[in-house]
């Protein structure tokens, strides 16, 4: 596996902490990597190098070091590939790679082409050429075949069976009988292998041995002590999952089970916000229901009946439909002793939902008087079959000089792979909406329930915006989010909101005025599809000011229409005489679901959001002098973002401006990242993977156009 000369230093470096510790001057000497082969060809330059790079992985165990190695390995272009050299059709070497993707080309160990499997429809060889039959788009009338030269026809027929091995691997679900004629035709080495084994069985193995049929109970010290000689010693204990009972006490009580297991962090929480998703999600209900469930003969799933609540819903969400699978999404503690999260339903009273929509399934389900009656497959796996995955974490050093640039374009090319192999939605789909263990409490309050705009979405306790002197209490339907830039003392601030209601305007201007903002962004219309979405908190142009709250008035000063965008200028004025100038500004374009069309407009109006929240005049601060803690920063008034619910849109232009600081300081982008930082301070931001999409393909297009530079005043106007 070659890598470039700035990775194989980094690795080396990570080996040397792996192997050596923490870089202490008394114990390293300057020579002390000498004796080490890291790298071919190693002189006094590469050692100066590494070991610059090892002094600041100091704190890094020797695990954590061997970890940090594989996650920049297994980003490498020739991490994982079985390489066949060949010649291409003008005579150039090159390697011809197969992948878990499909079959890669290498010149000069860059990658210039990638096929996957899902564009390849044969595979095959003759003498010492091997060829690749692509797929026909709608707009071809002829199929593209593309040959590669060999050197030999035994190195074609390697490659050739090596790569039906792999296709057969990731992309078939069970392996397939060989017929009869295929079966002697193998006498004479013609046939294709076949695959014992493929991904999809590996992990519903994987997955069955983790079934609710497994159970766990505690057991006693004292009953292990009293087994009889030959069993295993105290120190080893029972098998796990044994029960150790004795004759004069009671069986032990079940300590917990994989029921307990499925109430896990990672359950989506169901939504109705923006029900259009690239696998729609919404509520059907969430009350505790009885069920009964039991093999239906002949099929290979299972008939679960569902009695309804006392209020006449069912426990359970699902998600999917219109050609998607229709799983089982969250199910109601009574629900889970019949029904598990990631059951695939196969059929509801009897009608197959195969070809249903969404709507049309919970819509099925709402009309159900009495008994519901569903067939599900139990545990149905839908891993990624094809694809790598977008690391969880970065650990390249951010302040390593040159390598600053080369991490930044390797994280664009990663993102632009996980997009181009759908791993990138995979992956974000895996986030958690929000963390279990944050409180909501306040958003819970009586007095406060009406104060939401939408019953699942609620802000943290630790990270809610409390107000001082607001007008019906201090609770409002928002939260702080800070977003830190690395390798800068820059903290983009923001305060995440929902649309105001009529009954919160007051609360949501007293909130600009106590955060001492001057720029509110709104990312969505009043009423879409007859639903409202946001009350108008603001006055119209030359219209008496709105009383906003008893000290608190709004005068809209002026309105101009971008197009995409509208611009306000308004005045707060408070009774005290105190005067602050705000601007809003509307972005239009974006449709009621899905996605806006340009992302170019979109990328110039969150340049146009920065550039004002960087040279607004911004009201100073006062810190205490007799302060000793000098590494307290004051941040700057936040930009106040909000959509409907102000988790969706609103998401997405905090992830695609912070995404655009960092690419203008060379540092590097993994948005998944990002979005996970964005939801431990308000829950699911970033609401459904078409919005990941479109903000992760807007900001590759801005990298590649170089729009990723900081945009000056006069050009975002």
């Amino acid at each position: 596996m070659s890598a470039p000369k700035n990775t194989a230093l980094l690795l080396a470096s990570f080996t040397v902490q792996a192997e050596l510790g923490d870089y202490n001057v008394s114990e390293h000497p300057p020579n002390y990597l000498s004796d080490l082969c890291l790298l071919p060809k190693q002189n006094a330059e590469d050692e100066r190098r590494i070991r610059e790079l090892h002094k600041l992985h100091k704190g890094q165990a020797p695990a954590d070091a061997e970890a940090n190695f594989l996650e920049h390995a297994k980003r490498l272009d020739c991490y994982g590939v079985e390489s066949h050299p060949a010649k291409d059709y003008s005579g150039k070497d090159i390697f011809i790679g197969v992948t878990s993707i499909g079959i890669v080309v290498f010149q000069n160990n860059i990658r210039v082409n990638t096929f996957s499997w899902s564009k390849i429809v044969k595979i095959s060889f003759k003498k010492k050429q091997f060829f690749i039959q692509l797929k026909r788009e709608p707009s071809e009338s002829y199929d593209t075949v593309l040959g590669f030269n060999m050197r030999s026809g035994r190195a074609a027929k390697a490659l050739w069976r090596c790569s039906v091995e792999r296709h057969g691997f990731f992309r078939l679900r069970a392996p397939r009988r060989r017929a009869l004629l295929a079966a002697l035709g193998a006498l004479a080495g013609l046939a294709a292998p076949t695959v014992p084994r493929t991904e999809t069985m590996a992990l519903e193995d994987a997955r069955r041995s983790r079934s609710t049929n497994r159970s766990f109970v505690r057991r006693s010290g004292s009953l292990v002590r009293e087994r009889s000689a030959g069993a295993a010693s105290p120190g080893a204990g029972a098998m796990r999952g044994s029960r150790v009972t004795a004759n004069t006490e009671p069986p032990p009580r079940p300590a917990w089970t994989d029921i307990a297991q499925t109430m896990d962090t990672h359950i989506p929480e169901g939504d109705f916000l923006e029900r259009r998703l690239r696998i729609p999600l919404s509520y059907v209900d969430d009350s505790e229901t009885g069920s009964d469930a039991e093999s239906v003969p002949g099929a290979a799933g299972v008939r679960v009946r569902l009695a309804a609540g006392d209020d006449g819903l069912f426990g359970f969400n699902v998600r999917g439909g219109g050609g998607a699978p229709v799983l089982v999404s969250r199910v109601a503690s009574r629900t889970r002793l019949h029904l598990q999260e990631g059951d695939q339903v196969m059929s509801i009273n009897g009608t197959d939902v195969e070809e249903l929509t969404h709507e049309q399934i919970v819509q099925m389900i709402r009309n159900t008087r009495g008994v519901l009656t569903l067939i599900v497959k139990p545990n149905a796996v839908y891993e990624p079959e094809e694809g790598p995955e977008e690391p969880a974490v970065c650990f390249v050093p951010l302040n390593s000089g040159q390598l600053e640039g080369d991490v930044l374009e390797q994280s664009m090319l990663l993102l632009g792979d996980g997009l181009a192999s759908g791993a990138a939605l995979k992956q974000y789909d895996t986030l958690l909406r929000r963390l279990p263990d944050e409180p909501t409490t306040a958003s819970k309050l009586p007095c406060n329930l009406n104060k939401n705009r939408y019953r699942d979405i609620a802000p943290y306790d630790s990270t809610r915006v409390i107000l001082k002197n607001g007008p019906t209490g201090d609770y409002i339907n928002a939260s702080y989010i800070n977003m830190e830039i690395p390798n800068s003392d820059t903290v983009l601030t923001y305060i995440a909101t929902q649309g105001p209601l009529a009954s919160t305007v007051g609360d949501f201007w007293q909130m600009v005025w106590e955060s001492e903002s001057s720029l509110v962004v709104m990312l969505t219309v009043l009423s879409e599809r007859g639903r409202a979405k946001c009350h108008q908190y603001w006055p119209k142009v030359g219209t008496s000011p709105l009383k906003a709250t008893n000290s608190l008035t709004v005068h809209t000063n002026s309105e101009q229409n971008h197009g995409h965008y509208i611009r306000r200028e308004m005045t707060m004025k408070e009774t005290g005489g105190g005067c602050r100038n705000v601007t809003q500004l509307q972005y239009i374009a974006w449709p009621d679901h899905g996605v806006p069309d340009d992302s170019a407009a979109f990328i110039g109006f969150t340049q146009l959001c920065s550039n004002l929240r960087n040279h607004r005049a911004l009201i100073p601060t006062v810190v205490d002098p007799g302060d000793d803690d000098e590494d307290e920063r004051v941040l700057a008034p936040p930009m106040i973002v909000h959509c409907s619910a102000g988790v969706g849109r609103t998401g997405a232009l905090i992830l695609c401006e912070v995404a655009l600081a960092l690419a203008a300081r060379g540092q590097p982008l993994y948005p998944l990242d990002l979005v996970r930082a964005m939801r431990e301070q308000r829950p699911m931001c970033i609401q459904n993977a078409s919005q990941y999409k479109f903000v992760c393909e807007s900001i590759q297009t801005a990298y590649a156009q170089g729009l990723t530079k900081p945009a000056s005043e006069s050009g975002s106007n």
